[in-house]
C-alpha cells in the first residue's frame, strides 16, 4: 500500500543527479512527486550502469532507482509556454527542490521570489555545489570535486599514497538527503503561520558533515586523521580495523576500556581454545587498556598490538565469515563481517523484517527487487510502490488535471516543442 504520511502534498522535483534522492524520499512518504525533466529526459536517465547492458533511459538503473514512485512530466525551459507551465505547477504546489546553476531559475522567473509571490505556502529548496554566496558560489561541480572540498577525500586511501576518490558517486544523496529534511523541517513553521520559505543546501557542507570525530581531532588530541586504509585512530593510538577470512573480511577493532576490553578478552579466549596467542594477551589487564582516549601508546604498546593483529590474522584464516559471526555473537565479541552486495541480498535479518519490496516494472517486462524503506510505521507505513517513469509519461495527466489543459492545447505545445 502507498504510504499516506504526506498524503495531499506535492513535490515538484527539478533536480539532476544533486538532489534526485530528495524526490524519491518524498515519494516514499507518500506525497505526490512531480518530475519536471526536459523532452529528451534528465541528464538522470544516463548515468551508467544500464539494466542488461542495453543503454537507454529506460534500462537505466540510477533513475530506475531514483525516480521509483514518481510521476513525470516534460517542460522545456527554453520555451516561454514551457516555463509558464512550471510557474502554473509551482501555484498548486507545496514544495519545490531545484539544482540548476545558481541564478538560472531566477533568470527564467521561476526564482524564489518569483513564485513565493504566487504561492507564498512554497517550501523552495536550491541545492548548490557551495552555496549561493562567497567567493566560490559560482564554482561547477563533480561528485570528485565535492569529496575532495569537503575534506573526506583526504581521508580516504591509503597511507602514503594519494586520496582516492569515492567508489560510487554519492555527493549528491547526501544534498538531496538533506535539503529533504530541510524541507520537512520548513513544513513545521507553515503549518503554524501558513507561509513557505527558501532553503540552500549546500554540497560541501553535507560532506564536511561525514567527517564526524576527523573534525574534533586536532582540538581533543593535538593531531588530525590521515589516511590509513584498514587502520582506525590517530597516530598515537593506530589499529588494524578490517581482517582476511577464508572466504571475505572481518572488521575488529583492538580496544580496551569497560565494553571493548571485555570484548578483546572474549576474543583472545576464544584463540586460546583453539591454540593462537601468548601469555602476554592472556594476562594483560585490557579494562584499563584505552589508548587514543587518555593515554598514548608506547613502544611496548604498539608492539603488544602488532603481535595480536598478527595472531587474530592467522586465526581468522581458519574460518570463514558465517562461522566467526556466528561465535562473535555467543561470545559477544565486537565484530562483523564485511557483507558484499550478495551478502546483503541474501541477509536472515533483512529478511526477517520483509525489507526487500518487489516492484512490477512493465517497461522493461520485468518484476525488480527494491530496497525497503529504513523504518517501520505502524499507522503510516512508508516506501514506493510504483515504478519509475518513462519520460513524460504522466504529461497529459498532470497537466490536464492540474492545470485543466485541454488535449488540444497539449497537442499545440507538444508541437511547439514546450513539452
Amino acid at each position: 500500500m502507498p504510504s499516506e504520511l504526506l498524503k495531499g502534498l506535492r513535490l515538484l522535483d527539478l533536480t539532476d543527479e544533486k538532489g534526485a534522492l530528495c524526490g524519491k524520499m518524498f515519494a516514499d512518504l507518500g506525497a505526490e512527486v512531480i518530475k519536471v525533466e526536459p523532452p529528451g529526459g534528465c541528464s538522470t536517465r544516463r548515468i551508467p550502469p544500464y539494466l542488461g547492458d542495453k543503454a537507454d533511459p529506460d534500462h537505466c538503473l540510477y533513475s530506475i532507482a531514483y525516480h521509483a514512485g514518481k510521476k513525470s512530466v516534460t517542460a522545456n525551459l527554453d520555451t516561454a509556454d514551457g516555463r509558464a507551465l512550471v510557474a502554473d505547477l509551482a501555484v498548486k504546489s507545496d514544495f519545490l527542490v531545484e539544482s540548476h546553476p545558481l541564478g538560472y531559475l531566477d533568470s527564467i522567473e521561476l526564482g524564489y521570489d518569483t513564485l513565493a509571490k504566487k504561492n507564498p505556502r512554497l517550501i523552495y529548496a536550491s541545492i548548490t555545489p557551495f552555496g549561493d554566496t562567497g567567493p566560490g558560489n559560482d564554482y561547477a561541480w563533480a561528485d570528485i570535486i565535492t569529496w575532495a572540498a569537503g575534506g573526506m577525500m583526504y581521508l580516504m586511501g591509503e597511507e602514503g599514497k594519494p586520496p582516492i576518490q569515492m567508489s560510487l558517486p554519492q555527493a549528491g544523496l547526501h544534498a538531496g538527503g538533506e535539503a529533504a529534511v530541510a524541507m520537512m523541517l520548513a513544513h513545521y513553521p507553515r503549518q503554524v503561520d501558513g507561509l513557505g520559505q527558501r532553503i540552500v543546501v549546500n554540497m560541501q557542507a553535507c560532506i564536511v558533515w561525514t567527517l564526524m570525530n576527523e573534525q574534533a581531532m586536532p582540538f581533543l588530541h593535538g593531531n588530525r586523521l590521515s589516511r590509513t586504509g584498514i587502520f582506525v585512530g590517530s597516530a598515537d593510538a593506530r589499529r588494524k580495523m578490517v581482517y582476511e577470512c577464508k572466504d571475505g573480511h572481518i572488521s575488529i577493532l583492538i580496544a580496551g576500556g569497560t565494553t571493548f576490553g571485555n570484548s578483546t578478552k572474549a576474543l583472545i579466549e576464544w584463540m586460546r581454545e583453539n591454540g593462537f596467542g601468548s601469555d602476554w594477551m592472556r594476562t594483560k589487564d585490557w579494562v584499563s587498556w584505552v589508548p587514543g582516549v587518555f593515554m598514548k601508546m608506547t613502544d611496548q604498546d604498539h608492539k603488544e598490538v602488532d603481535d595480536l593483529e598478527t595472531t587474530i590474522q592467522r586465526f581468522l584464516m581458519t574460518m570463514t565469515k558465517h562461522e566467526i559471526y556466528t561465535q562473535g555473537l555467543k561470545r559477544r565479541i565486537f565484530l562483523a563481517p564485511v557483507a558484499n552486495v550478495a551478502d546483503v541480498a541474501s541477509d536472515e535479518q533483512l529478511k526477517a523484517r520483509d525489507f526487500w519490496t518487489q516492484v512490477p516494472h512493465d517497461t522493461i517486462g520485468r518484476t525488480l527487487t527494491f530496497p525497503g524503506p529504513f523504518a517501520k510505521q505502524s499507522a503510516t507505513p512508508i516506501g514506493s510502490t510504483t515504478r519509475a517513469p518513462r519520460i513524460g509519461e504522466q504529461t497529459d495527466e498532470i497537466y490536464g488535471g492540474i492545470l485543466g489543459l485541454t488535449p488540444d492545447r497539449l497537442n499545440k505545445l507538444r508541437a511547439a516543442g514546450s513539452i
